[in-house]
C-alpha cells in the first residue's frame, strides 16, 4: 500500500457575483461570505450538477428518485426491473453505490447492504417533497468522506409560513398507479412537513408485481440562542413479487410473459431447487423499512455547528411457492436485514478573514441481523446442497460487526479574486470484527478473522478564473473504500471452504481531475471534466453457480474518462441540453479472470453514454423531449463472457396548467412516456426492460 505525505489542497470554484465577501446564515446549504474584493455565494456550481424539482417529479414506472438521475452525465442504471426500485442499482463514472456517498439533506444514508438489498434503499426515499438533487463528482472535499465516484445529496423543501399542500396521481402501463400527498408549513418557531405515497403495478416480467406505501414526517423548532432542533421519520412497507425464471427450457414456461432469469435477490439460488428449477408464481417478499433522525443546529455570527444522528432498520420476509403449484409453499424465512444500524455526524464551520474553515467527523456502527427459517419443504431442494444449517434454520447475525470513524479538517482560502484553493485532510478508522460462526450457521473459522485499518487521506485543488464567465479547476485526492458486510461475509465463507482463498484489502484510489467551465452571457454554458483514477486492490465479486458470491481483490484498476455538458437557451422558453461521457476501465492481475478474456476491461462498463434533449416552458405548458444512449458492455455469466448490446431510448413529458391561482388551487394535467420507440434492451443481464410505457394523471397544489 502506498504512503503519502498528509497535506493537500482541494480546489473549489465558488459561484461569484460582484465584489465583497460576506456571510448570511439563512438558507440550508447556502453560504455568503464578504471581504473587500470577493463575493462567494451558495453551492459552487462547477462541482454540483443540479437536478431540479421539475425533473424529479416526472412520473416514471418505478416511482423512484433513481429515475431522475438517468439523464445525468456519467450515470448508468442497472436494474432488473424499474418497478422493483428496492433492488435497483446506480453507477456514477463506473462506480457503484458502495463507492458513492448518498445523502439526505447532507446526512449520509448509505446502509450496510446485507442480504443483497444494496447500500441505498431507494424505495424508502419518496420524491413528493424533494426540491433538488445535487451531484458532486470525483474528487470532493474532505468533509464528504471516502467516496470514489462522488456525492449525491437529496435536498427536501423548506416549509414556509404559507401552508403548502400538493397531491398528484397518475395511472398507466401495466396497471400502474402512483399517488402522492405532502403538507408543509411554518408557524412561529415551529415548522413541519408530512407526506405519503402509494405505488402499485402489475409489472411486465413474470411475477413482477409491486405494492408500496411510504410515510414520512419531519418537525423542527427554532430555539433561543440561534439554536434549531429537529427530528424526522421515514417508513416504507412493500410487497414485491420475486421474478420467476421464464425461458423455453423451463417446463413451466409461459410465452405470454417476456423471457427472463429469476430474481437472484434474497432466498434460494435457482440451483438449490430440485431439478434446477426456480420458484413459481406467487413467490414474494414483504419488506418493511424505517429510519429515525434527529439534529441540533447552532448559528454563530461567522459560522455554525450541527450534530446529526440517524438510525435505520429493515425487516424482510420471503415466501417461495412451488413452480407447479402456486398454492404450495416450499420455503419461508424472516430476516433482520438492517438491525439498529446507526450514524453520528458532527460538523462546524467558521469564517476567519479569507479562510472558510470546516471541521467535523463521523461515527458509524453496522452489521447484519438475525435470519430465521419458518418453513422448508426439503423435497423441493436439490440434495446436492446437503442442507447446511443456514438453509434449514437461519442464523444469528452479527449486528455490531463493523465500526467506522473519521475526522476531517479543511480550509477554503479565497486568496485573490481570480484564485481559490482548498486544504483538506481526512483521518479514517475502519474495523471489521471476527465473524462468529454462529452468525451464519457454519462450523468453521479461518485464520484471518479481522480487518483493522486506518488511513490519512489528503485533498488538493486549485481554481483559477482567468476571464469573465470562465473557470479552470484542478483537483487531486486520495480515498479509501472499505469492504461492505456482504463482501466481508462472502470472503470469509470463501476462505472457510477454501474455494477461492485470497486476502481482502481496502481499496486505495488516487484521484485526478481537471475541469473547465465557460458561461456565455447567460445564454449558454459548457463544462468539460477529465478524470483519472488509479485504484489499488479493487474489490470485485462474481456469482458462481453452486457456490454463491466470490469476493476478491483485483491488484490494480484504472478508470479514466471525459464528461462534456452543455446547455443553450434558444429563447426564453426553449432550452437545449446535452451531455456526453467517454470512459474506459482497465484492470491488471485479476485472479478470477486469469485468462484475460475481457482484455483487461471491467465488466458491465459502457464506454459511451449520451443524453440530450430540449425543454419548453411557458406560463401554461411545460414539455421535455429527450434521448438516452448507453453503449455496449461485456458481462460475466459465471465464467462465461456475454456481450450486452447498446441501446437508445426516446422519452417525453408534458404538463399543462388548466387551472391557475383559483380558489380551487393550481391544477396540471401531466403525461410521461418512456422508450417511445419500443427498444429491446437490458440494463442487467438476463432481465429485459419494458417497451413503450405511458403514465397520465393530475397534479394539484393549494
Amino acid at each position: 500500500m502506498k504512503r503519502f505525505v498528509s497535506f493537500g489542497l482541494v480546489g473549489v470554484v465558488l459561484f461569484f457575483h460582484g465584489m465583497g465577501f460576506a456571510q448570511d446564515g439563512e438558507g440550508r446549504g447556502e453560504r455568503v461570505y464578504r471581504a473587500e474584493e470577493i463575493l462567494v455565494i451558495g453551492t459552487p456550481l462547477y462541482e454540483a450538477s443540479i437536478v431540479p424539482e421539475e425533473e424529479i417529479n416526472i412520473p416514471t414506472m418505478g416511482s423512484s428518485l433513481l429515475d431522475a438521475l438517468e439523464s445525468q452525465a456519467g450515470v448508468q442504471l442497472r436494474r432488473t426491473s424499474p418497478t422493483h426500485s428496492e433492488y435497483n442499482k446506480l453507477r456514477l463514472r463506473g462506480f457503484d453505490e458502495t463507492r458513492l456517498r448518498v445523502e439526505l439533506n447532507g446526512v449520509p444514508i448509505n446502509r450496510d447492504g446485507s442480504y443483497g438489498t444494496g447500500p441505498v434503499h431507494w424505495s424508502i426515499l419518496s420524491s413528493e417533497n424533494v426540491e433538488r438533487i445535487e451531484i458532486r463528482r470525483g474528487v470532493v472535499p474532505a468533509k464528504y468522506g471516502n467516496t470514489l465516484g462522488g456525492v449525491i445529496n437529496i435536498v427536501t423543501k423548506e416549509p414556509t409560513e404559507a401552508p403548502e399542500i400538493s397531491v398528484s396521481s397518475v395511472y398507466g402501463s401495466f396497471n400502474t398507479w402512483d399517488t402522492r400527498l405532502v403538507y408543509n408549513q411554518k408557524y412561529g418557531p415551529l415548522k413541519w412537513s408530512i407526506g405519503g405515497s402509494h405505488f402499485q403495478t402489475d409489472g411486465y416480467l413474470r411475477n413482477n408485481d409491486n405494492h408500496r406505501n411510504n410515510v414520512r414526517a419531519n418537525v423542527a423548532v427554532e430555539l433561543p440562542f440561534s439554536l434549531e432542533a429537529g427530528a424526522g421519520f421515514e417508513y416504507s412497507d412493500m410487497e414485491s413479487g420475486l421474478i420467476v425464471y421464464n425461458r423455453p427450457d423451463s417446463p413451466f414456461y409461459d410465452d405470454d410473459d417476456p423471457d427472463s432469469d429469476a430474481s437472484m435477490i434474497g432466498g434460494p439460488y435457482p440451483q438449490w431447487i430440485r431439478g434446477d428449477l426456480t420458484w413459481g408464481d406467487g413467490s414474494h417478499v414483504d419488506d418493511e423499512n424505517y429510519a429515525f433522525s434527529t439534529y441540533l443546529h447552532k448559528k454563530f455570527d461567522k459560522g455554525s455547528a450541527r450534530l446529526d444522528f440517524r438510525i435505520w432498520n429493515q425487516k424482510r420476509t420471503e415466501y417461495y411457492y412451488a413452480a407447479e403449484d402456486p398454492e404450495k409453499k416450499i420455503y419461508e424465512r424472516e430476516t433482520d436485514v438492517e438491525d439498529n444500524n446507526w450514524l453520528l455526524k458532527g460538523q462546524a464551520d467558521y469564517l476567519l478573514g479569507r479562510h472558510h474553515l470546516e471541521l467535523g467527523g463521523e461515527l458509524k456502527q453496522y452489521g447484519w441481523g438475525d435470519q430465521t427459517v419458518h418453513f422448508i419443504d426439503t423435497a423441493y431442494f436439490s440434495p446436492a446442497i446437503n442442507f447446511p444449517k443456514y438453509i434449514q434454520e437461519g442464523f444469528e447475525g452479527q449486528p455490531k460487526n463493523k465500526q467506522y470513524a473519521a475526522l476531517y479538517l479543511q480550509d477554503t482560502w479565497n486568496l485573490h479574486p481570480r484564485w481559490s484553493v482548498e486544504l483538506g485532510v481526512r483521518q479514517e478508522w475502519f474495523r471489521a470484527d471476527e465473524i462468529d460462526p454462529e452468525a451464519f450457521g457454519f462450523d468453521w473459522t479461518t485464520e484471518e478473522a479481522e480487518i483493522d485499518e486506518s488511513h490519512l487521506d489528503p485533498r488538493l485543488g486549485l481554481t483559477f478564473r482567468p476571464w469573465e464567465g470562465g473557470s479552470i479547476n484542478a483537483r487531486f485526492g486520495i480515498a479509501h473504500r472499505y469492504p461492505t458486510s456482504p463482501e466481508h461475509f462472502w470472503w470469509y465463507l470463501n476462505k472457510g471452504t477454501e474455494f477461492f482463498n485470497t486476502e481482502l484489502k481496502p481499496e486505495e484510489a488516487e484521484q485526478y481531475e481537471l475541469a473547465v467551465e465557460q458561461i456565455f452571457s447567460k445564454k449558454a454554458r459548457i463544462t468539460v471534466r477529465g478524470y483519472y483514477y488509479d485504484i489499488d486492490d479493487y474489490i470485485s465479486s462474481v456469482t458462481v453457480p453452486g457456490t454463491g458470491m466470490v469476493v476478491y481483490n483485483i491488484e490494480n484498476v484504472d478508470i479514466k474518462g471525459i464528461e462534456i455538458e452543455s446547455t443553450l437557451s434558444f429563447t426564453d422558453s426553449l432550452q437545449g441540453w446535452i451531455n456526453l461521457t467517454l470512459q474506459d476501465g482497465s484492470k491488471d492481475k485479476d485472479p478470477w479472470d486469469t485468462e484475460n478474456r475481457l482484455e483487461n476491461q471491467l465488466p458491465d462498463f459502457p464506454e459511451k453514454l449520451l443524453n440530450c434533449g430540449v425543454d419548453y416552458r411557458s406560463e401554461k405548458l411545460k414539455a421535455r423531449l429527450w434521448l438516452n444512449y448507453v453503449g455496449k458492455r461485456e458481462h460475466y455469466d459465471g465464467k462465461d463472457l456475454v456481450e450486452m448490446g447498446d441501446y437508445v431510448l426516446i422519452n417525453a413529458f408534458v404538463s399543462y396548467n388548466f387551472l391557475n391561482n383559483s380558489k380551487w388551487g393550481n391544477w396540471d394535467l401531466i403525461l410521461s412516456a418512456h422508450n417511445i420507440l419500443g427498444e429491446d434492451y437490458e440494463e442487467e443481464a438476463g432481465y429485459p426492460m419494458p417497451g413503450a410505457t405511458v403514465l397520465v394523471g393530475l397534479r394539484a397544489s393549494f
